[in-house]
């Protein structure tokens, strides 16, 4: 099978991987955003895990051809990209993050359907299940799941793309060309330095202008709300999330007496507004919680107080220098204003309708200054 893919053009595909993309399960990536609720902010976000999935098993291919892989494990290689995001509930990471207390996350969620579903029944035509599953947890695992895997190229050049935003700009073949595995793990020759730098510029400004946008996070924020109104007042059954697409989601939470208020927010693009934000120096994520209880009560209305998920992942990525492989964040200084730039930018959001956010902002600080 052959696939023209916006970004890396023709694809490949085996026949036992053509069987697995017309797997009811793997078709249901088709109807998860990649990005969520973003295209709320980012018109153009409509792309899904489908495509991000079909584009990460390229990239994959290219690494282990660089790697020198055998065609068997080149091959399972291929099969754990192809399956790296099969467990993605509705609305991808941002439903997750809900959710995962009830099932669990994407990975475990993926390991078993990878084990137990028609994906399973197809695998068996030519491996055992659990061979693909230890890709992930083996060295080879890395070519998906690392610093500068299959996976983050291609997310963040897709997104990148599909939000018009001018900062996924990485140099894929370069990158690909200076990769080695040393101690089973992936490293990058020195002469692959600056490509592994603008990587990780890209991927702090796309977390930082993209997936950390102030709207965006209002937006997620208030589907947290729809989510958690559905599951309590049993609109919703946690599993279904993982059965449901992101609009059938969405239109089935709006009858949800508890979540249903948030979720026609969504719907009709009528979000909350920030009333007042807070370095997360003076307030981390417990505090948060007591915070938010307090001026819900202390005003008799509904504000939500939004902690951000650090977005800057420690970064494990080795140079190979004269001194030998040192982790880039010694190596350079570039990489480490990044972490520090992570830190200063990181702020706690209240946030609550527009016409609370107008009358009572005044209140709401005032509120604040006294507790904080």
């Amino acid at each position: 099978m052959i696939i023209r893919d916006e970004i890396h053009g023709t694809i490949k595909f085996t026949d036992l991987e053509e069987e697995i993309i017309d797997c009811r399960e793997f078709q249901r990536l088709r109807r998860i955003k990649q990005m969520s609720v973003t295209n709320l902010v980012y018109p153009g976000a409509n792309h899904t895990r489908f495509e991000h999935s079909l584009g990460t098993v390229h990239l994959a291919s290219l690494i282990s051809q660089k790697l020198g892989l055998d065609n068997d494990t080149a091959e399972k290689v291929r099969l754990y990209a192809l399956l790296h995001d099969i467990g993605h509930s509705a609305f991808s990471h941002e439903g997750e993050d809900v959710l995962m207390e009830y099932i669990g996350d994407h990975e475990s969620i993926g390991n078993k359907l990878i084990q137990n579903s028609g994906i399973a029944d197809t695998l068996r035509q030519s491996y055992n299940p659990k061979e693909i599953i230890k890709i992930g947890k083996s060295k080879y695992g890395e070519i998906i799941n690392s610093d500068l895997g299959a996976d983050r190229m291609d997310y963040l050049k897709r997104d990148a793309l599909n939000t018009g935003v001018a900062y996924g700009i990485i140099d894929i073949d370069r990158i690909i060309h200076t990769l080695v595995m040393k101690n089973n793990t992936i490293c990058i020759e020195k002469g692959g330095l600056e490509a592994a730098e603008y990587l990780l510029i890209a991927r702090f400004m796309m977390f930082s202008a993209v997936y950390m946008h102030k709207t965006v996070r209002i937006a997620t924020a208030i589907l947290h709300r729809a989510i958690m109104g559905a599951i309590s007042d049993g609109t919703l059954l946690p599993e279904q999330f993982m059965e449901l697409g992101d609009e059938n989601a969405l239109l089935a939470m709006l009858s949800s007496k508890t979540g249903g208020k948030y979720a026609s927010m969504l719907r009709n693009r009528k979000l909350y507004k920030e009333v007042f934000s807070i370095p997360t120096d003076q307030c981390d994520s417990k505090k948060s919680l007591s915070l938010e209880k307090e001026l819900c009560e202390q005003t008799g209305e509904d504000i939500i107080v939004d902690y951000p998920n650090p977005f800057f992942k420690k970064i494990e990525l080795s140079i190979n220098t004269e001194n030998g492989f040192e982790p880039i964040t010694r190596v350079s200084k570039l990489v480490q204003s990044l972490e520090n730039a992570e830190h200063d930018r990181m702020m706690v959001l209240i946030l609550a309708n527009e016409g609370v956010a107008t009358k009572s902002k005044n209140r709401i600080i005032n509120l604040l200054k006294r507790r904080l």
